[in-house]
This record gives structure tokens, C-alpha cells and sequence, in this order.
């Protein structure tokens, strides 16, 4: 009898510990359908937003219980003449300033990412806009959905950093600000 319990005992304890151990899992996910990236700035005139539903990208994460844990590697890429404004005059004279027939895609490469408590992350990534590469900061934040996480974020940069004129229009009385914000919220789907 006092074998029999000692044998449960252990069973029990041996059970118990491997359900206390975190089992962490690597996936890679894609951009699901219909991303939003939203670039938003102010001019002379009023402020404006641009707005894509057009990037493709992949990351790859390390889940443990669900919760996103490390954010090993992600890419994003962004045709620049989907970024609309619903003013076809805005828009030619953003393509024109981000020299987008010479560079038709804004990039973005992770290459680090920290979490910053719950579903947030600070990131830091090379974002490349009309051929040149800065380092950029972006607030993160991931969170599951079922199968799926939820993505969404933002940044701030200005324009000459990337060595690009802030646009103007009516022979120049139109000017837009130099600083910007780039948002994004989307849907990732984990490859199969």
C-alpha cells in the first residue's frame, strides 16, 4: 500500500511539473487581407492622412500560453502608389517627392524588439523611404485572436531624415510639414 502511494505521489508530482513548465512555440505569420497603414502629417493648409491596404510581410514569433514572448524577425513591404489621400493632386505630388517610379516601396526590417509589459513592445527596425535607410522606433502592440495575432503601431520620423523634400503645391503656398506619423494595424496568420 505504501509502495502503491509513493508511485501516485511521484506520478502526481511528475504531472503536476510539466503542466508548470512554459511551453514555448515558434511560428511564422504572414500580413493578413487588408492591412491599414495610415501615414498622417500636417500642411499650411490643413492636416492630411494617407492611407494603404496593400503591404505583404512575415514575422516570425515565439509564443508561450499564447502571449507573444520574443519577436525573432519580421518584414514589411509597402508599395508606395498604394498610399492614397482621396486627392489625386496630393497624391501625385507625394509620389513625385518620394521619387516613387525610381523607388516604388517603402521597406521595414525588424532588428530588435523588447517587450515593454503585456501586449506592448518597443521595436526598432530600418525603415527605407525613396532609397534611403534610417533606424526607426515604433510602439507595438500584439495581441492574440484566436489563431491570428492583432497587430497595430506607430512611429514618428520626418521627412529629411530620409533625405525627402516635404511636398508643396500651388507654386509653393501649400507646404507640408516635415514631421510625420505612420500607423499600422493589421492581422497576422501564421503559415502553416
Amino acid at each position: 500500500m505504501y509502495q502503491q502511494s509513493k508511485w501516485t505521489v511521484l506520478a502526481f508530482i511528475l504531472i503536476f511539473s510539466s503542466c508548470a513548465l512554459p511551453v514555448f512555440s515558434q511560428q511564422t505569420y504572414e500580413l493578413g487581407s487588408d492591412p491599414i497603414m495610415k501615414v498622417s502629417g500636417t500642411s499650411t493648409l490643413h492636416d492630411w492622412d494617407m492611407v494603404s491596404n496593400e503591404a505583404s510581410g512575415t514575422a516570425t514569433l515565439r509564443l508561450s500560453a499564447g502571449r507573444v514572448t520574443t519577436i525573432q524577425s519580421a518584414e514589411m513591404t509597402l508599395p508606395v502608389k498604394t498610399l492614397k489621400s482621396g486627392k489625386g493632386q496630393m497624391d501625385n505630388n507625394a509620389y513625385k517627392a518620394l521619387n516613387a517610379d525610381d523607388h516604388p516601396e517603402i521597406t521595414f526590417t525588424l532588428l530588435e524588439a523588447h517587450q515593454d509589459g503585456g501586449n506592448d513592445w518597443k521595436a526598432t527596425g530600418r525603415l527605407e523611404i525613396a532609397g534611403k535607410a534610417e533606424t526607426v522606433p515604433f510602439l507595438l502592440e500584439i495581441a492574440s485572436s484566436g489563431t491570428n495575432l492583432m497587430l497595430s503601431g506607430s512611429a514618428a520620423i520626418k521627412l529629411t531624415d530620409f533625405d525627402v523634400d516635404p511636398p508643396t503645391a500651388v507654386f509653393g503656398t501649400i507646404k507640408t510639414g516635415n514631421e510625420m506619423t505612420i500607423a499600422i494595424e493589421m492581422k497576422l496568420i501564421p503559415i502553416k
